[in-house]
C-alpha cells in the first residue's frame, strides 16, 4: 500500500490499542471502588451489582497487549513494516500474478496455440495455478488429483474426452452427468450381481463370488447397462460415461460403492465459467491442466519399468494388497478394519494419490515406515507388520517403491482410528519399538541350503508368516521363543505350524508347496484367511519361491527346531465301519490294527451314522472327499492337528468356497450352529479326529461350548463364512 494508507493502518491501530489499554486500566482502578452488595441496576427483578472485575481477566488483557506489541515489532501488522523477522507469505493469495493474461500470452507468441504449447511457459502455468486454486481446487485438488466424484485432471483419463476444444467446453458450458437409479426397475439380487460383475471387471482385482453369480451380472449388465457404457463396459465419452473396465474410479468403485450407484443414481454437475472467465484464462487454466499432466506423467516414466515389476511381484509377495484393500474396495485404497484389545484401527490408502496415498512420501519416508513403524504422521501401530518388514532388503525396497510410485490414484480417503487412551497417542508407539521391536538381523546357519535361505527371507520378511502364527503377549507384540506356535484371530486359529507339528502331521515340502501355490492339496483346502493369503500372495509368487518357503517352515530354525521323537500319524479311516460295497472300492480303508469290543464297534457304528446323516454326502463315506462338492477329511492337515480348535470352528461356523479357481472349487459348507448340540458335536469330531486325523485325545462338550459362545458373541456362528472379511488362518 502506499504511505498515506500505510501511515493511517498505524495510527488507527495504535488508537484502538491504545483506547483499550485506557479501558483495561479504568476498570482495573474501579475494582477499588467496587461494592459487590451495591445494587446498581434491576431488570425483572434481577439485581446487578457493582462486583470488581476477575482480576484473571484484567491480567489476560495484560499479557494480550504485550504479545501484541512483540508481534508488531516482529512480524507485518503496522502498514508497510515488515517486522524484524522479515517474515514473507508463502500462500498462493499473497503472491504477484500478472492480471493481464492476454500480453503475456500475445508477447510469449502463443496466441492461438495448444494448451500443450502453452503450458511450456511458466509465467502462463503460474497464472493458470493462481485461477486454479480460486476456481477448481475445492473439487479437484488442489494438484488437479481429483476425488471422489471429482475427476483426476492430472491423467490421461477423461469422461468427455481430453482435446482442448473438448476441455474448453467442458470449462465455458460445463457438463452434467446424470445416471438413473435402478432400485426400482432391478431387483436387489440382480443389483448385487450387477455390482459384482463390474466390480470384476477391474484388471488384478479377485471378487469372491462364484461364477453363476458373475454370469448372472453380465446378463443383467448387458440388458441394462451397454447403451451407455458399451458391450465392452469401457464408456462413452459423447454421454460422459465412464469406463468400467480399468481400474480408475470417479465415484466409489467398492462393490459397496458400486451398488449404492446403481440403487441411487448420480446427478453430477460441473458449472460453467464462460461468465466467470475470460478466454485467455481459460487458456491458461488449460495450460496448467496440461502441466499438472506432464509433470505425473514425467514422474512415472522416470521410474524404472524393470524396477516396477520386480516390485509387484515383491507386492505380491507381501501381500500388501489383503490389508490395504477394504472389504469389496478398490485395490490399495485402505480401508479394512482391525479390531485390537486396544480398539479398532483401519488400513491406510498406499496408493500414489498425493493427498490421500502416499504419492507425497519421499523414498527415505517410505524405507521408514517399512522398516521403523515410522509414517509420515506419526508412528505405526504394529498390525502394520514392520517387525517383519525391517528384514526386506534395500534393493528389494526400491523396488517396492517404484511399483507403489507406478499405482493409478484411489480416491478414497482413509478412515479415523478408534483406539482408546492411552493407545490412541502415537508417540507412545516409540515406547512399544524401544520394549518389543527386535531389530537384530536374520541369522542363516552356514550348512543351510541357498533355497532354505531364501525361504527364511520370504518367510520372516515379506511373507511375515509369524505375524499370524505366533502368539502375541498382552502389549500384543510377538513371542519370539513361541515362533509359529499358533495365534486366535478373528475366530480362527491360525495354527501352528512349526516344523515338528507339520512333521507329526505328515505335510511334506511337496504337499505345503502344492497348498500354498494353489490354495489345494493332498493334506486338504486353505479356507479364512489363508484362502485370502493364497489368493492375494502366494499364487503368485514362482513355485522355487513357495517351495523354498515350504523346506524352511518344515526343516526347523531357531525357536522352531523339529522334534522327530514325537512320530507322525497314521490314520487308517473308517475301516470296517465302512459297507461292504464302499470297502471293495476302497480295500486300503476295510484293514484295521485291532479289533475292536463289541460295545466299541456298537459305538463307533452309531458315531459313523451321525458323520453319515451330517458330512457322509459331501465328505464321501470314506472321508476322502468327492471332487467339486468337498475336500478330503482323511489325512487332511486341519483333522490332524493337535488343537482341534478350527474343526469346530468350521462346523459351527460353516465355510464358502475360497473362489480360487472356479472350475476346482468346492461347495459351499453349511453351519451346523443349530444341527447338534455340543455334546454330539464333541463326540462327532473326536471321532473322526481318530479315524481320519489319528488323533487319540477326545474333544470336550466344554471345549465345544466355550468356543461356540466366543464365536456367537463374535457373530460368527451360524454364517457361511464370508471370504472378503479379515479372517487370517491356514491349512484345513
Amino acid at each position: 500500500m502506499n504511505t498515506f494508507w500505510s501511515n493511517w493502518v498505524i495510527v488507527l491501530t495504535l488508537v484502538f490499542l491504545i483506547f483499550m489499554l485506557i479501558v483495561v486500566v479504568y476498570y482495573w482502578r474501579k475494582n477499588h471502588t467496587a461494592d459487590q452488595n451495591k445494587t446498581v441496576d434491576s431488570f425483572d427483578n434481577i439485581k446487578e451489582n457493582d462486583a470488581a472485575v476477575p482480576k484473571l481477566l484484567l491480567f489476560s488483557y495484560f499479557i494480550a497487549f504485550v504479545f501484541a506489541a512483540g508481534f508488531f515489532v516482529l512480524y507485518p501488522g503496522l502498514g508497510n513494516w515488515q517486522g524484524l523477522m522479515d517474515w514473507k507469505s508463502t500462500s498462493e493469495a499473497t503472491q504477484p500474478h500478472s492480471t493481464n493474461l492476454k500480453k503475456q500470452i500475445a508477447q510469449a507468441k502463443l496466441s492461438g496455440s495448444s494448451y500443450q504449447q502453452l503450458s511450456q511457459d511458466a509465467t502462463i502455468v503460474s497464472a493458470g495455478d493462481a485461477l486454479f486454486q480460486t476456481h477448481c481446487a475445492a473439487c479437484h485438488l488442489s494438484e488437479a488429483e481429483g476425488q471422489t466424484h471429482f475427476p483426476n485432471l492430472s491423467d490421461d483419463v477423461w469422461l468427455y474426452g481430453g482435446t482442448d476444444k473438448d476441455i474448453h467446453y467442458s470449462i465455458t458450458k460445463g457438463r452434467n452427468g446424470v445416471m438413473a437409479g435402478w432400485k426400482t426397475i432391478l431387483s436387489a439380487e440382480e443389483i448385487d450381481h450387477v455390482a459384482t460383475y463390474i466390480a470384476s471387471l477391474q484388471a488384478d482385482r479377485i471378487i469372491s463370488a462364484p461364477a453363476f453369480a458373475l454370469q448372472q451380472g453380465k446378463t443383467v449388465f448387458n440388458n441394462n447397462c451397454t447403451s451407455c457404457h458399451g458391450s465392452n463396459a469401457q464408456g462413452n465419452q459423447l454421454l460422459g460415461a465412464p469406463n468400467l473396465a480399468d481400474n480408475i474410479w470417479l465415484h466409489n468403485g467398492s462393490i459397496e460403492g458400486i451398488t449404492h450407484t446403481i440403487n441411487n443414481g448420480l446427478n453430477n454437475v460441473m458449472p460453467a465459467f464462460a461468465n466467470q472467465l475470460s478466454d485467455t484464462e481459460i487458456q491458461a487454466l488449460g495450460a496448467y491442466i496440461r502441466h499438472q499432466y506432464t509433470v505425473h506423467a514425467n514422474k512415472v516414466a522416470q521410474l524404472d519399468k524393470a524396477l516396477i515389476t520386480k516390485g509387484q511381484y515383491l507386492a505380491y509377495a507381501g501381500d500388501c494388497v489383503a490389508c490395504h484393500t477394504g472389504e469389496g474396495g478398490e485395490l490399495f485404497g485402505g480401508g479394512l478394519g482391525f479390531v485390537t484389545p486396544f480398539g479398532t484401527m483401519y488400513s491406510t490408502n498406499i496408493s500414489s494419490h498425493p493427498e490421500f496415498g502416499i504419492g507425497t512420501y519421499t523414498y527415505s519416508e517410505f524405507y521408514d515406515a517399512l522398516h521403523k513403524g515410522k509414517g509420515k504422521h506419526g508412528y505405526l501401530y504394529p498390525a502394520m507388520p514392520y517387525s517383519s518388514y525391517q528384514y526386506v532388503t534395500d534393493a528389494d525396497t526400491q523396488a517396492l517403491w517404484a511399483y507403489m510410485q507406478s499405482l493409478n490414484y484411489v480416491n478414497t480417503r482413509n478412515r479415523d482410528n478408534q483406539m482408546m487412551f492411552p493407545s490412541n497417542i502415537r508417540l507412545g508407539l516409540l515406547g512399544w519399538n524401544i520394549a518389543f521391536l527386535n531389530t537384530d538381523p536374520l541369522e542363516y546357519p552356514a550348512d543351510s541350503t541357498e533355497s532354505w535361505r531364501r525361504g527364511k527371507y520370504l518367510t520372516m520378511g515379506l511373507g511375515h508368516c509369524s505375524e499370524c502364527h505366533t502368539p502375541r503377549n498382552i502389549a500384543q507384540a510377538l513371542i519370539a521363543d513361541k515362533l509359529f506356535q499358533g495365534n486366535l484371530i478373528d475366530g480362527w486359529m491360525a495354527p501352528d505350524i512349526t516344523a515338528t507339528e507339520l512333521y507329526q502331521d505328515r505335510w511334506s515340502i511337496s504337499s505345503l508347496t502344492d497348498f500354498l501355490k494353489t490354495g489345494h492339496s493332498e493334506k486338504g483346502t486353505a479356507f479364512g484367511g489363508m484362502a485370502e493369503v493364497v489368493k492375494n500372495s502366494t499364487r503368485y509368487l514362482t513355485r522355487e519361491d513357495v517351495s523354498a518357503i515350504a523346506e524352511y517352515l518344515i526343516t526347523g530354525d531357531k525357536y522352531n527346531v523339529l522334534d522327530k521323537s514325537v512320530g507322525q500319524l497314521n490314520p487308517l479311516g473308517f475301516g470296517d465301519l465302512i459297507p461292504a460295497q464302499v470297502n471293495v472300492q476302497n480295500p486300503d480303508l476295510s484293514e484295521s490294527s485291532t479289533i475292536p469290543t463289541p460295545e466299541t464297534l456298537k459305538q463307533e457304528q452309531q458315531l459313523y451314522g451321525l458323520y453319515i446323516q451330517t458330512c457322509g454326502a459331501c465328505h464321501g463315506p470314506d472321508g476322502k472327499g468327492r471332487e467339486g462338492i468337498a475336500p478330503t477329511l482323511l489325512n487332511n492337515g486341519i483333522i490332524m492337528h493337535k488343537d482341534p480348535y478350527d474343526t469346530i470352528a468350521v462346523a459351527i461356523r460353516g465355510l464358502t468356497p475360497n473362489y480360487l479357481e472356479q472350475e476346482i472349487d468346492f461347495m459351499p459348507m453349511s453351519s451346523f450352529n443349530t444341527v447338534l448340540n455340543d455334546a454330539d458335536l464333541a463326540q462327532l469330531i473326536t471321532f473322526v479326529r481318530q479315524k481320519l486325523g489319528g488323533r487319540d485325545i477326545p474333544v470336550t462338550e466344554a471345549q465345544v461350548t466355550k468356543i461356540r459362545k466366543d464365536l456367537i458373541k463374535a457373530g460368527f456362528a451360524g454364517n457361511i463364512h464370508n471370504l472378503t472379511q479379515p479372517m487370517n488362518n491356514t491349512p484345513e
